[in-house]
C-alpha cells in the first residue's frame, strides 16, 4: 500500500530534477582562452534558451554576481578587468533567483 501511494510522488521527483535542467546558454565573445585588454571594456555577447523553469539569467565575474539580464539573446559589457586570469560565467535562473542547473563559463585573461 505504501510503495503504491511513494511511486507517483518518487516518479515526480525523479522526473522533475531531470527536467529541471533544460534549456542552454552559448557565449559567443569572449570566447574561452581569450586575452582581453585591462584597459578596456569586455564585451559579452550571449544566446540562452531558458528553458521550461528559467525566466533571466544571472552573470558572474570570478564567482560573484555583477549582473542580472532579462534578455535571452543580446550583449553586456564588464568593467575593465585587473590584469590575470578570469572566470565568467552565465545561469539560467527561475524568477525566484534559484538556479536552473544550466550554467556555461569561459575563462580570460586580461593583460
Amino acid at each position: 500500500m505504501i510503495i503504491k501511494l511513494l511511486s507517483p510522488i518518487l516518479f515526480s521527483l525523479l522526473c522533475g530534477s531531470a527536467f529541471a535542467a533544460d534549456g542552454s546558454i552559448v557565449i559567443s565573445s569572449p570566447l574561452n582562452g581569450a586575452v582581453v585588454s585591462a584597459k578596456d571594456k569586455v564585451p559579452l555577447a550571449y544566446v540562452a534558451i531558458l528553458g521550461t523553469t528559467g525566466d533571466h539569467l544571472h552573470l558572474y565575474l570570478d564567482g560573484k554576481r555583477v549582473d542580472v539580464l532579462r534578455a535571452a539573446k543580446g550583449s553586456t559589457d564588464l568593467d575593465a578587468l585587473s590584469v590575470g586570469k578570469h572566470h565568467v560565467c552565465l545561469t539560467v535562473n527561475t524568477n525566484s533567483h534559484a538556479p536552473t542547473g544550466v550554467e556555461t563559463c569561459v575563462d580570460i585573461t586580461s593583460q
